[in-house]
């Protein structure tokens, strides 16, 4: 079966091998690299799932965790329920369906084993992305013994997503030469497929490592499926990057409209076009490049709407060099659609009003609001979160003993930056623990570049009823008023009245737009109001894995006294008295 949106050249994925895999009883192929989602859009198929309580369309969204919409019921090779089509790494043989809304529990028995690990160290690396690699890279060369784990299936972060370029050279090279290097080091553990999803106190942090989820049927009996790893560290840094955060419309949840830079990823890591005919919504610089590179791999971008009056030369031009029509000073109202979106509807916007909406056709709808530093293992750990203006979302906002904060997730969202205080954050980390640290070591040539403000736009004026600030929960911006005039005033209460950030996602889109938008109802700023607070775990984690070998007789053992076996024999019914097997009675007649 030919995927007709498998770009012909590109990508990481294995175009040598291939895969068969069922989703909703049909038959589909896929690669090796390929995810559940990537080789489903590579198909065409956008329609993954139904809303848990309207039953409208949901579609992928974006490429990780941070997708709204792309849940599936796992159905072999062991049923699974309410996983995200683009975490899943395409096996062959998977098969899987579209939810209803709610999955399905498994009913029969797991016969896949779990366990448990500890490990210790001087540094704990989380993610690795440009500014985490670079961190791991200047402890491991300092002698201080690192743990770097990172949630995806191979190192190298956003960079997976683009066609940067670092020391000269294409960046992928730059993160194979790193991760070539860590190897070289005995007191680095480098851990992939392993995500952090809790910060406690005194630099515990607990990681789960799948590591067979994506063999599926070739899975080795005798390797645990997934593994928690209990790691204490003297200093954790997180570099956990950041989400791009979508803005707010009538009929936003509509199959074909996702998250600009997860198109972009889906085209350059997976070989993938989101689309035939697209329309970019974007708030910032960063949606141009997914714009551009769509463009040249042979998308026709409609039309850039950009909510600035104000864009720069330098992206002028590009648009006129490919005929891109570019709309400053103009947004998205809304879009048509039944199970993907057919027109997206753009007007004028001065900052306040909107104008007469005009259709645009499109099958694909990418949007960018801007980012929101991935904070949440700093919050676990109770650190403070301040808001930036300039970014429009939360970054960490005091100092915590033991724990630093570089690149993305720190609010520094060019390349060159994060690359710097990668270095600079593991640094001033070996200092404090009184390692060593080579101040002279060069950095990698990376070129600045010039990018102009943003604007803060959480939503576009409209109906509320129609406009979903949490798409897993159907939730609305009528949702957010009711909740408001009911008397709430702490985002806390109102994610709970309105269910806002509860779902599998915890937030990590809807969170900082429904603070916004609760701001904006409550005539304060959001600086002022705040945002929630981010408990573990940061993504789910199957109780199996938690319980690990301590399950059955390992979880609760059985003790016996020496004279177990008489009672059998005489029949005794026996009761638990703590571990202990005490006859209560003898039955009559024995």
């Amino acid at each position: 079966m030919t995927a007709p949106f498998r770009a012909p050249a590109g990508g990481r994925i294995d175009r040598g091998s291939q895969y068969e895999f069922t989703f909703d009883g049909r038959t589909y192929t896929g690669h090796p690299g390929d995810t559940l989602a990537s080789a489903l859009l590579s198909h065409g198929v956008h329609k993954i799932a139904t809303s848990v309580k309207l039953g409208r369309p949901r579609g992928i969204s974006a490429a990780w965790a941070e997708d709204t919409g792309g849940l599936v019921q796992i159905e072999a090779p062991f049923p699974e329920p309410m996983l995200l089509a683009s975490t899943v790494e395409l096996h062959d043989g998977l098969a899987a369906r579209g939810l209803p809304g709610q999955g399905r529990l498994a009913d029969i028995a797991d016969s896949a084993r779990y366990d448990a690990m500890h490990a210790h160290a001087d540094v704990l690396v989380v993610g690795a992305g440009p500014a985490g690699l670079l961190a791991a890279l200047t402890a491991a060369r300092s002698g201080a013994r690192v743990v770097l784990v990172d949630e995806q299936s191979e190192a190298g972060g956003s960079l997976l997503g683009g066609n940067d370029r670092i020391g000269g050279t294409a960046a992928t090279e730059w993160v194979r030469a790193v991760v070539d290097e860590l190897a070289t080091y005995p007191e680095v553990r480098h851990l992939q497929r392993t995500t952090a999803f809790g910060h406690y106190d005194d630099g515990f942090v607990l990681a789960l490592e799948r590591r067979t989820d994506h063999l599926g049927n070739a899975a080795p009996a005798w390797l645990s499926r997934q593994r928690v790893w209990r790691i204490r560290a003297s200093h954790v840094l997180v570099a956990t990057g950041a989400h791009e955060r979508p803005i707010v419309f009538a009929n936003n949840d509509l199959p074909g409209i996702m998250l600009a830079h997860s198109a972009r990823t889906f085209l350059h890591r997976y070989g993938v076009l989101v689309g035939r005919a697209a329309v970019v919504f974007s708030t910032n610089d960063s949606a141009y490049a997914a714009a551009f590179d769509l463009a040249d791999a042979g998308v026709r971008i409609e039309a850039i709407v950009d909510a600035r009056t104000e864009v720069s030369d330098g992206l002028r031009h590009e648009c006129e060099r490919r005929g891109i029509p570019l709309r400053a000073g103009a947004v998205v109202t809304g879009t048509r659609g039944d199970d993907r979106v057919i027109e997206a509807l753009v007007a004028d916007f001065d900052g306040v009003n909107v104008g007469a909406a005009k259709s645009v056709s499109c099958d694909t709808l990418l949007v960018s609001g801007g980012w929101n530093p991935a904070v949440h293992l700093f919050s676990q750990a109770r650190g403070v979160l301040r808001y930036d203006a300039a970014l429009g979302g939360f970054v960490p906002g005091e100092h915590l003993a033991g724990v630093s904060v570089a690149g993305s997730a720190n609010g520094v969202m060019d390349l060159a930056g994060c690359v710097r205080e990668g270095r600079d954050s593991a640094g001033a980390a070996l200092t404090g623990l009184g390692l060593p640290f080579d101040e002279s070591a060069p950095l990698p040539d990376v070129s600045a570049v010039a990018v102009n403000p943003g604007v803060v736009l959480s939503r576009v004026p409209g109906r509320e009823q129609d406009q979903f600030v949490d798409v897993q929960r159907d939730a609305t911006v009528a949702d957010v008023a009711r909740a408001v005039g009911a008397g709430m005033r702490s985002v806390e209460h109102i994610k709970r009245y309105t269910t806002i950030g509860t779902a599998h996602d915890q937030g990590k889109t809807s969170g900082v737009i429904a603070s916004g938008i609760t701001a904006e109802l409550l005539g304060l700023s959001i600086e002022a109001l705040g945002t929630t607070t981010f408990r573990p775990p940061y993504t789910p984690v199957a109780f199996a894995a938690l319980a690990g070998r301590d399950r059955g007789a390992l979880f609760d053992p059985v003790r016996t006294t020496a004279l177990h076996d008489w009672h059998v024999a005489q029949g005794a019914v026996f009761e638990d008295v703590g571990h202990w097997k005490r006859p209560r009675h003898y039955p009559p007649g024995r």
